[in-house]
């Protein structure tokens, strides 16, 4: 049984606006509570508008942090940075690597497979490996086009 707590974290974790100011405001009208099963959540007869307002509004900050792929002088290579927009992802690659030679692209799709940490070993979806980022913006590494493994000179989280 997942609970509506696991629900909602689930939903903000993956930028899942709909589903988590959904769970959100079902719990605001205490219709719901976080330790619930989730199973609760299909009784409950939703107000379709305020939960509009809620995302429109972003009441949750949901997608704030964004993955921004760069390529690099090497033409299949890229250099992948969370930040809140383009412009902070191209400033932060400037500073590391000089003007891009490509353009900066907004790559959600990527957040989702599971990507080899080279340095480290590690594998995790990028959803989960934000979670342990402090600062934004920040550069997470290089990847070959194609290929799902990160390489990360000197750089730790």
């Amino acid at each position: 049984m997942a609970t509506v707590k696991e629900v909602f974290d689930y939903a903000i974790e993956t930028d899942l606006s709909g589903l988590a100011h959904r769970v959100y405001w079902a719990i605001s009208q205490q219709l719901v509570q976080l330790s619930d099963d989730s199973l609760k959540l299909d009784a409950v007869d939703y107000d379709e508008n305020a939960i509009s307002n809620l995302i429109e509004k972003n009441m949750l900050g949901i997608g704030k942090v964004k993955l921004f792929v760069i390529q690099m002088l090497q033409k299949e290579w890229y250099s992948f940075y969370f930040a809140e927009n383009s412009l902070e992802a191209y400033q932060l690659h400037c500073k590391r690597f000089g003007k891009p030679t490509g353009k900066v692209v907004h790559a959600e799709r990527l957040m989702i497979p599971q990507m080899h940490f080279a340095d480290s070993g590690q594998e995790i979806n990028l959803y989960d490996y934000r979670k342990n980022v402090v600062e934004f913006p920040t550069f997470i590494g290089n990847a070959k086009a194609g290929e799902h493994v990160l390489y990360r000179l000197g750089v730790s989280v």
